[in-house]
């Protein structure tokens, strides 16, 4: 601990003397450019980024354009503390400084809040969406639970989207790349009518998917898979009767037709899967000339993700002579529907009939995957969430907010999973086995909070605040056998079960003006996720048994500094965080017998620390550099889950997962001003992200190796600044890097999904 505080504080006063230092350098310097100011709203009034005093990291609308910037993974790919993670298309798997989450079923909470205007977007399944259209992104780093309640424990992710005013504005994008890639948005947004303001944009999107299907003799043999058509739509009225009413309608939606995931076998253990035969997909593979490409698919079945997504929200901000109150009520549904080979592999033409017997598991390797399970699944979705709240006008030396929050969430999820290899025999007939995970879930959550500030003097600000949150869910679930034998499953009739999980969060902050150029702060906050039910369980009892709330305590200090008149940025976080009962999902083998069952349970404890830095240099006028990195020591300190065939549980001392030790992300930018007014610029990006562990027992099979990506741009502006044509290439290496990896019995096999290789493109836009 003693080696960890010299270490943190060492580099925080790093942070504070680099400002004085490069100031100095630069006193005779006339300069005329400088590091745009960004305005923020985490702490639910606009600020100075520079005067937050929490670890926040924003990227404005036009970087997010600059950089292609369409999607979660990419902003994870440049925020420190931030890793992304997909279990197919459409389900992600967000973590921030390792607190993330992997259950997926109907009453599954998350550990990072996504929200977009306001808007709490509940179901996980709508929040991978078309980033388009957007005045700026924030990503707030550590636990919120004050001022964004339930399941912010790990942090938020705020959409801000652009706001119609008078100014008439056009905005049309077009790109064109390879593998077929084809995207179109436009955006017009200005004034309707007297005090009436209005704004329509949408984004279509389309590509041929990344690999090819080389199963001989399949029907899909030889065609392109995962590609897919995505359709998104926003409109907004704002309405201003009066200088101290405003009143802003949105409807938004989505209609994503996309593709098959390619899953891919990266590991399996000696013994019983390690022969080559058919139970062992690595074999498998081989055999059947899968293994020279994560892009050559040896899929049987054509997977697809479908969604549509509804979004409808009223904002009301009245001015007060003390301040604002504002009410913000919102409804989203959204249907989720998906199918996928989960291994990838084609199902083995010998079949298992484990009433007669067990030989074929070990039929040749050329037969198939013995294993083989195709997953599907449809979720229907709907939330109702309502917010009032109140924030002073900033004008004295005490300013505030308080609030009340209410939602209420359904979910209907049915889940099928089948085994074309393994079943039954009867009369000579085999029944593969089919079964169904049928689950309900009604959450109902009411909060109050309070949150202030009071300026002690010039330089010194106290913070706090405080909010009680409770949240009750109430679930029924069956399984139903249509034949065959349940592997996952076992039947049993709907049964439901309820519970209810209250907490109180609260922050400390200090934050101090050091100098004109650099503001410390130090901050206690805390965070909880509500507890639930673990999603298609193998049984009823363990269908209705909960698993509790997640709790953590988090201790920070932190520096921000902008100097060498306002051309250099440099921000340093350093942070412990105490984290209780945290929910780990698994998916474990208990017996030699059992295919092995999905299992979310409370793992015991866990300690967190890290430094992460952000920095932006304006070096010349032309030449400017940036980017972050984040050092993550995420490990169990307690963990005693129930056992799995080898007899271990005990996690202790392992990584927790998506939790790597190093990332980091580099970008330098070069613009050339041409004797027209016109300009060129060049820039490249740079990411590093070391091993990631994606399973408790830190299983080298489920693991994410270490990679780095280089992308870069190059683009000429038009003197008036109306156009831009933009070339792009992304992964100039082609390197080949895991996504994703999710494994089965008890953590023997693994399969992964990869990131895209190097495409390349144009882009023009037209903004007036």
């Amino acid at each position: 601990m003693k080696t960890w505080f010299y270490a943190t504080t060492s580099i925080l006063a790093l942070g504070l003397t680099a400002g004085p230092l490069m100031a100095n350098a630069a006193e005779d310097e006339e300069n005329s450019f400088s590091i745009d100011e960004i305005i923020v709203t985490a702490q639910k009034r606009a600020e100075n980024l520079q005067q937050a005093p929490i670890a926040i990291t924003a990227f404005s609308g036009d970087l997010l354009r600059e950089d292609d910037i369409a999607n979660l993974q990419d902003i994870g790919n440049r925020t420190p503390g931030l890793t992304f993670a997909a279990f197919s298309v459409g389900q992600p798997e967000i973590a921030i400084r390792g607190i993330g989450t992997k259950e997926d079923g109907a009453s599954a909470s998350d550990s990072v809040v996504v929200s977009v205007d306001d808007v709490y977007i509940a179901a996980r399944t709508a929040q991978v969406f078309d980033i388009f259209d957007l005045e700026r992104v924030e990503i707030l780093r550590g636990p919120q639970g004050t001022l964004y309640g339930k399941n912010s424990i790990g942090g938020s992710i705020n959409f801000v989207t652009t706001t119609p005013d008078e100014e008439t504005k056009i905005r049309f994008r077009q790109t064109v790349g390879d593998y077929g890639r084809f995207d179109t948005a436009g955006m017009l947004s200005g004034q309707v009518a007297e005090n009436l303001f209005g704004k329509l944009s949408f984004s279509r999107r389309e590509f041929n998917g990344y690999f090819t299907n080389v199963l001989v003799g399949s029907d899909l043999f030889g065609k392109q898979l995962g590609g897919g058509e995505t359709f998104a739509y926003r409109g907004v009225l704002r309405w201003t009767p009066s200088e101290d009413l405003e009143v802003i309608f949105s409807a938004d939606g989505a209609d994503d037709n996309m593709g098959d995931s390619n899953r891919e076998p990266v590991g399996s253990a000696v013994g019983f899967h390690g022969g080559d035969n058919a139970s062992n997909p690595v074999a498998v593979n081989n055999a059947l000339g899968g293994g020279g490409s994560a892009f050559d698919s040896l899929n049987d079945v054509e997977g697809y993700t479908d969604r549509t997504v509804e979004g409808y929200s009223l904002k009301v901000n009245w001015d007060q002579a003390w301040g604002t109150f504002s009410s913000i009520s919102a409804y989203r549904k959204s249907t989720f529907d998906w199918l996928e080979d989960s291994e990838g592999l084609p199902a083995s033409t010998a079949f298992v009939a484990l009433n007669v017997s067990g030989a074929n598991f070990f039929a040749p390797a050329t037969s198939g995957f013995a294993f083989d399970v195709n997953d599907a699944a449809i979720e229907n979705t709907k939330q109702l969430t309502q917010e009032f709240r109140a924030v002073s006008n900033g004008e004295s030396a005490l300013n505030w907010v308080v609030g009340a929050f209410y939602s209420r969430e359904e979910t209907d999820r049915v889940e099928n999973y089948y085994f074309p290899s393994i079943g039954l025999e009867v009369g000579g007939v085999n029944f593969a086995s089919d079964m169904s995970s049928f689950q309900t879930n009604k959450s109902d959550t009411f909060a109050l909070y309070a949150d202030g500030s009071y300026e002690v003097s010039e330089d010194l600000t106290i913070r706090g605040g405080l909010r009680y949150s409770t949240e009750k869910k109430d679930m029924t679930a069956e399984a139903v056998v249509h034949q065959g034998i349940g592997l996952l499953l076992t039947n049993f009739a709907e049964v439901g079960a309820s519970d209810r999980w209250s907490n109180v969060s609260w922050r400390v902050v200090a934050d101090y003006q050091v100098t004109e150029d650099a503001m410390l702060y130090g901050s206690i906050s805390t965070g909880f996720k509500s507890g639930g039910f673990t999603g298609s369980a193998s049984t009823a009892e363990r269908a209705t048994t909960p698993f509790d709330s997640e709790k953590a305590t988090n201790f920070e200090v932190g520096v921000k500094t902008q100097f060498w008149d306002n051309r250099a940025r440099v921000n340093i976080a350093a942070f412990y965080t105490d984290y209780n009962n945290l929910q780990v999902t698994r998916f474990f083998q208990p017996g030699v017998d059992d295919f092995g069952q999905f299992i979310t349970e409370n793992a015991g404890k866990a300690e967190i620390k890290g430094i992460e830095t952000e920095f932006t240099f304006l070096l010349t006028e032309g030449l400017e550099v940036g980017g972050s990195y984040a050092y993550l020591d995420a490990k169990y300190t307690e963990y005693a889950g129930s056992p799995g065939i080898d007899g271990s549980a005990d996690f202790s001392g392992n990584i927790m997962r998506q939790s790597p030790e190093h990332s980091l992300s580099l970008y330098g930018k070069y613009t050339y001003e041409l004797e027209d007014g016109s300009s060129l610029s060049g820039k490249v990006n740079y990411r590093y992200q070391s091993l990631t562990y994606y399973d408790p027992n830190n299983n080298d099979i489920t693991t994410i190796p270490a990679y780095d990506l280089w992308d870069g741009r190059v683009a000429w502006n038009s003197p008036d600044g109306k156009w831009e044509l933009a070339g792009w290439i992304k992964n100039i290496a082609n390197k080949e890097y895991r996504t994703h990896v999710f494994s089965q019995r008890g953590s023997r096999i693994a399969f992964a999904l990869f990131g895209a290789p190097r495409t390349y493109g144009f882009t023009g836009t037209y903004s007036f």
